[in-house]
């Protein structure tokens, strides 16, 4: 008697069914549409860290070396863990938004992002050697970093990482 009602657990219902953890990964990737402060803050400090591997601003090699290395650590392995989920389920608000200014910001922002990321897998793979298409694929990465950071600024303006007078209301004036 006691055995049977050790097994009799292990054949009742499932504790959750295939539904469910469809539902819950629904709700998490529509919560992922919201949830921009880490891919926000990444995206910043990609673009930093891409700064300090700029030729023209003329760190040193040790300086360079080691943000090089960060840059392409965090553009493998940190951007598409936190940008990638962010930025795929956002696209879902544009859809769905009734606001101008949000909707041409966001598709630029897609198209931007896309010619970065593509532009910076290119880099890591195959660099560049030195040919006309290198240079181009440098120049691509290059200047649309320098879009990208202030269109996400403005895109994101009220609820940004750098909106400092949001921060301060938020964590002091409470």
């Amino acid at each position: 008697m006691e055995a049977n009602a050790n097994v009799q657990h292990l054949t009742g219902k499932p504790l959750i069914t295939v539904t469910q953890i469809s539902e819950l990964l629904k709700d998490w990737w529509k919560a992922r549409a919201y949830k921009h402060k880490f891919a926000e803050t990444v995206l910043y400090l990609m673009f930093l860290s891409g700064l300090f591997v700029w030729a023209w601003l003329d760190f040193s090699w040790q300086i360079q070396r080691a943000m090089l290395f960060v840059h392409v650590v965090a553009g493998l392995f940190v951007f598409p863990i936190s940008v990638v989920p962010f930025w795929l389920s956002h696209r879902s608000l544009i859809n769905r938004s009734q606001k101008k200014f949000f909707n041409r910001t966001g598709l630029l922002l897609d198209y931007l992002l896309a010619f970065c990321f593509l532009s910076g897998l290119y880099l890591v793979f195959w660099g560049a050697p030195g040919n006309d298409f290198g240079w181009l694929v440098q120049n691509i990465h290059f200047y649309t970093s320098w879009l990208l950071v202030p269109l996400v600024f403005a895109h994101a303006l009220r609820w940004s990482v750098l909106n400092l007078r949001r921060y301060i209301q938020v964590h002091f004036l409470r």
